[in-house]
This record gives C-alpha cells, structure tokens and sequence, in this order.
C-alpha cells in the first residue's frame, strides 16, 4: 500500500491507548526562518522526525524563555500518519536548572575533598605509628628494650615523621577551607540560577510508522525592527534628485541566536491587541461648593475620566515559509498585503542575540523633489534648503530617523514622520547659505482710542528683507505668525500695507502665516508684516510670547 503523505498536521486531542506509555524523543532542531515585527517577532524551527506506531512525545527544550508558550504551533509533512495532540510549555524545575559546566566543576572539587580526607587519614595513621614507635612501653622493654643510641635515634626519626605529618594535614585542612567556600558558592548558585530555556512537549500518535520534517513556530518578545533612512540630495545637475534608502534596524534579546535563517521584516503590529479600545461615556456633573470641598480637604474632582488603557493580547504570526535573506546592500523582495507589508531579505541573514542593532536594507526609490529654502526670521535669519515630494508607493513610510546627505558631504540627521500614498514628505537639509534675510522691527506702538468707552491697542510691524545670492533661481518660503485670540472681546487686525500671506494656518498651526516668493539670481524682495491688538482698557492681557 502507497503510504499516505502528511500535507499539514491539525492540532487534534489524542487519547492515548490504553495502558500504552508514550516514547520521549529529542530531535534536534535549528532556527530556519524568522519574520520580525515592529513589536515581536515570529520563529520557525525545523526538525526531521522518524517514528514508529505508537504514541510518542516530542521533547525540544533549547527554546527561549522569550518564546510565547500560547503562541506554540506545530505543522510538517512527511510519509506516514501521524495526528498532533497537546502542545505543552514549561521552564525548568529548580533542580534541572543545571549548569553543566558548573556541575562538573562542583564534581571536581567534592572529588578533590574526599582525595584530601583520605591523605589526611593516612598522615594521621603515620603520625601514630611514630608515636608508638617511640612510646615508654617501647624503650624500656628490659632486655628487649631500645640501648640509648638507638632510642635517640628512633625519638628524632618519630619527631621529624610527626612534623611532616602535622604540616601535611594542615595543608590538607587550609585546602579544603578553600574547597568548602568554592563548592558552597556554587551550590548556591545553582540553587538560585534562573531557568534558561523553555521545554516544548509535543504529544503525537503515529496509526503507522512516520517519515518526515515538522516545524514548530512560536512568537517571541523582546524582539523588533524600526525603520531608518538614508536620504542623498543631489543639487549639481539639471534637476535635483533625491534617492531614498529604506532599512530595517532589527534589534533581538530573545536569548537565541539567529543563525542562517530566512529572514523577513513585516510591518505589521502584532502586540497591539486585536480590537479596538472600549471609549467610556464624557460625563458632566456639578462641581462640589468651594466650602464643602475645603471642608473636605480634597482637590477638585476632574471633569472628564480618562480612557482606560486596552490590555494588550499577543497575536499569534506565522512565519514558517518565509523566504529570506543574508544582511547586503541587495534590497528585499517586497510583499504587499490588504494591510500590511513585509520584506523577504534575499540569501540568509545571522542575528546574535543581544548582539546590538543591526541594519539591513530592504528597498530604494529616486525621486524628483521640489526644493524651497524656508526660513522662520522671527526665530533664525538663516533659510534652510528642504526637499518636498509626494509618497508614491503603495508600501508606506514608516516614521524613522534619516541620515542626510547632500552632494555627497554628511549634512546632519532628523526625523521622518509617517506618510502613505500621496502624503507630501518633507525633509530639511542645511542651511542655505547663498538666501540672505534680515528680520527687522520697523514699529511698537502702545495706546488707547475712542472718547467715552476707550480700549487699549497694541501694534507690532516688521519688514523682511530677501536676497538671492545664488546664481540659480531660489523659491523661498517665509513663516512667521499672528496673534490667535479665543476672547470676543479682543480683536486682532491686520495693519495696512501688510504683504498678504500665500498660506494661513500652515499645517494646520492656528496663526502661522506663510509666503511664498520666487527670486530669481540676485534679486530681492520685501516682506511686509504686522498687526494690532485692541481690547477694553478695564482688561489686562497675558503677554503675547514673541511680542517684542
């Protein structure tokens, strides 16, 4: 009969036979692919499997303590039947949290303890024999006794047999004070040292005997990628370029070792948990009389409860036929799913753990940017070139810390917010030291108006001067800011003969005011801006930050 070949184990309870015992294996199993998340990571190790009829318990204890025992999986294929039962996780019992290396050393030195009891019983049965040698009943016998000369020399041979003992057993004695404080330190040890890997058992049941190779997956923590960029503006040619250099910074404490695994960056996010968070109602109740609370002694209660926060449930990834790769400049293979993406590095990649962070990069893009040279003159009279262009790739970017370089030279770092399709990006690279700007205060006026109800004013007036000292054409974009009341009665007004501003409420920042000029090679421009303020003079305003 053909046997029947195992496409995809299902994770069934199996009644064990019975009166039957199950047979413990211990296949040895590697680390073949991982597939890291912002948050965690997924781990996919494989084991080559033979086993008779019969109920059988698969026993792989090298995981890391890291590893999510809920998140255990198990699939595989081969020759046979063969149906998976429970899949069980444990840390180590006190007394199995053996150090091997620590075990023999403890071994070797109790060994060594009982060789100095033994050499101590022997330097004390010497030392014995000396003293009888020499005892009363021994030289003085009567006739069968010593004569002088030779109990002279039988009482210096027992003196310097006894010395050598005594300092024989004292060695022996200091050495094994060493011993003891040794073996008790590492008994103690023992003792206390935390389990380092977790045991996986996996019970199965063979109707035939089985031929095959099994996977089992599991999520870890302590495990993650973030995004970093390279950005390299290049100004000198006809047009500026902009290439974009996407990389995944992977970064592992898991307590294993990713050795020559298939290796795949994801972005999704898997420690979020899976559902929305709960948004309790906005309550609105009378605050407690002034008395009664200072009766109380209490703080006023505050109007608004705050959200709780959504307990975070471990998703449960599966990275097992990932393709992947070996840490290169060759980009990854990008798949892009309904809601997230994920990279297949090319080739094989080695990760240690704890090994610090490590860069892969994982894709590219050139783009034609649109270059400004914005300047703030109320803060800095020094413009600044920045890149803008819209994202166009359905893979998006994901907020991370970029390296600029521009021409070639290193010009600085900053940060990359989240963009998606079609989102403009914006990215600042040095100053520009070729656009001049002064910032000057042209009035600061203080006062009041109006005969029978008066009010107090307030006027602030500036003059910006552009200069394109360049010998190519300069967009330059000036931002500068109105006063933002929230009181009816104080009223903002623009002065006459103010520049009108090309934006207002740039990016949405309630009173910045932006303007948009175009200079070409050696011209000049003036920017002219200000306002007054004018509210009732029984009121008093709060300084207006940046007035002066």
């Amino acid at each position: 009969m053909k046997p029947q070949r195992l496409a995809a184990l299902t994770l069934v309870l199996v009644a064990p036979a019975a009166g039957a015992a199950a047979t413990e294996f211990r296949p040895a199993s590697r680390v073949e692919a991982v597939t890291v998340f912002p948050d965690g990571a997924s781990v996919t190790r494989r084991f080559a499997v033979e086993l008779p009829a019969g109920d059988h318990v698969l026993v792989l204890d090298d995981l890391p303590l890291a590893a999510d025992a809920g998140s255990l999986r198990v699939t595989g294929s081969g020759e046979g039947s063969l149906a998976v039962g429970s899949i069980d996780a444990r840390q180590a019992r006190p007394t199995e949290r053996t150090d091997p290396q620590a075990v023999r050393r403890l071994e070797a030195l109790k060994d060594e303890r009982l060789a100095l009891d033994d050499a101590i019983a022997a330097e004390r049965m010497r030392k014995r024999a000396a003293e009888a040698l020499v005892a009363p009943s021994t030289l003085v016998a009567g006739d069968r006794g010593l004569d002088v000369a030779a109990a002279s020399q039988a009482l210096a041979a027992a003196h310097q047999v006894t010395r050598d003992a005594d300092r024989a057993i004292r060695l022996a004695e200091q050495r094994q004070r060493g011993l003891d404080r040794e073996i008790a330190e590492i008994e103690a040890g023992l003792r206390s040292q935390p389990p380092r890997r977790l045991e996986a058992r996996v019970a199965l049941e063979a109707a035939a005997p089985f031929r095959g190779e099994l996977t089992l997956t599991y999520a870890v923590r302590d495990a993650r990628w973030s995004p970093v960029y390279d950005a390299r503006l290049v100004t000198t040619g006809a047009k500026p370029a902009l290439e974009l250099v996407r990389r995944a910074e992977i970064r592992q404490r898991t307590g294993e070792d990713w050795s020559d695994v298939a290796l795949t960056v994801s972005t999704a996010r898997v420690a979020r948990g899976g559902a929305v968070p709960v948004l309790p109602s906005l309550l609105v109740r009378y605050l407690e009389p002034e008395a009664m609370r200072e009766r109380a002694g209490s703080p006023p209660p505050p109007p608004v409860a705050a959200a709780p926060a959504a307990p975070a449930s471990r998703a449960q990834a599966d990275g097992g036929s990932v393709l992947a790769g070996r840490i290169g400049e060759s980009e990854a293979v990008v798949d892009m799913g309904g809601f997230q993406a994920s990279f297949a590095v090319p080739g094989r990649a080695t990760i240690a753990s704890g090994a610090g962070d490590r860069a892969i990069r994982i894709g590219s893009a050139t783009i034609a940017p649109d270059l400004v040279s914005r300047v703030v003159p109320s803060l800095d009279t020094t413009a600044f070139i920045e890149a803008r262009f819209r994202h166009g790739e359905d893979v998006p970017l994901m907020p991370g810390r970029v390296t600029l370089y521009r021409d070639g030279l290193f010009a600085g770092r900053t940060t990359l917010a989240a963009a998606t399709r079609e989102d403009e990006v914006k990215l600042g690279f040095g100053p520009d030291d070729l656009v001049r700007v002064e910032h000057q205060t042209v009035r600061r006026t203080d006062g009041s108006s109006g005969l029978i109800s008066t009010s107090k004013t307030e006027e602030r007036e500036f003059r910006i001067l552009l200069r394109n000292g360049a010998q190519t054409p300069r967009r330059v974009v000036v931002e500068d800011r109105l006063p933002v009341t929230e009181v009816q009665d104080i009223v903002v007004e623009s002065l006459a003969g103010v520049t009108a501003p090309t934006v207002r409420d740039v990016d949405g920042r309630r009173g910045i005011v932006a303007w948009t000029v175009d200079l070409a090679p050696g011209a000049t421009r003036e920017i002219r801006h200000g306002w007054r303020l004018r509210w009732p003079s029984e009121r008093r305003i709060q300084p207006v930050q940046g007035r002066s």
